[in-house]
């Protein structure tokens, strides 16, 4: 199991890791990281997190806000705040995002140590479980990226570049994992899901759209590109493709 400890005071950070190696041998890595930035460097296919500890300030972003980020990506994580505010407004947003704890700064060694425990059960708890429940190779941030396709593909300026700022993550990491988990790039899955619901409008017999008002519908204003896009998809001029219902 890794462990990621996000805080932009490195001798905290070091201090904090020797700590957490002193009292527990759960976890493989314990990687550092000082801003929001420098988590995205960490957080790559081949590593999965378990467990974050996140300080509230951080140079680059909230926090809180960062940990919204998180859990698209990892949802099943633990994760702790660091703070050194004894603020109820922050605590108050924490307990809102189900964050696992929340510690306040300085730490005492003794509620490290307790904490640690918790998350040790916690851990194999949900390993026990899991055990014997069917392995999906499912990625979380596919997921994200798939939903809100199909929740906004009608906006024309739904594209790779917005979704991936929306997922905190960069444009090639998304492509790359949508490619690897649905065997489509971002972009090729957007247009095959928008030419999908294109031939459900073309389909329905009790309401004829114009072929315009369907390419609208389905993200693409420009009419002669549209239809051009629908022939290189199907074969056949989204005219053609309707008249086949009309017979």
């Amino acid at each position: 199991m890794n462990l990621l400890i996000i805080d932009d005071e490195p001798i905290f950070s070091k201090g904090f890791k020797k700590v957490i190696e002193k009292n527990t041998t759960l976890f493989t890595s314990i990687f550092i990281a000082a801003t929001a930035k420098d988590v995205l460097t960490l957080i790559d296919e081949k590593e999965k997190i378990d467990v974050f500890f996140v300080d509230i300030n951080l140079p680059d972003m909230n926090g809180l806000d960062l940990i919204k980020k998180i859990k698209v990506i990892y949802p099943e994580s633990l994760i702790v705040v660091i703070s050194g505010y004894n603020d109820f407004n922050y605590a108050r947003q924490a307990i809102h995002l189900k964050v696992f704890d929340y510690l306040l700064k300085p730490l005492a060694p003794s509620d490290v140590k307790h904490l640690l425990h918790k998350i040790e059960e916690e851990l194999t708890l949900e390993k026990k479980t899991s055990k014997n429940e069917k392995f999906h190779l499912v990625s979380p941030l596919c997921v994200s990226a798939i939903n809100t396709i199909e929740e906004h593909y009608a906006n024309k300026d739904l594209n790779l570049t917005s979704v991936a700022n929306d997922l905190f993550v960069d444009n090639s990491y998304l492509s790359k994992q949508m490619k690897k988990f649905t065997g489509k790039s971002f972009n090729d899955y957007l247009t095959h899901y928008r030419i999908k619901k294109a031939k459900e409008l073309l389909s329905q017999t009790s309401i004829r759209y114009t072929i315009q008002e369907i390419g609208e519908r389905v993200g693409y204003p420009n009419q002669h590109y549209f239809s051009r896009l629908f022939k290189q998809q199907t074969q056949l001029t989204p005219t053609q493709y309707r008249d086949q219902f009309y017979h």
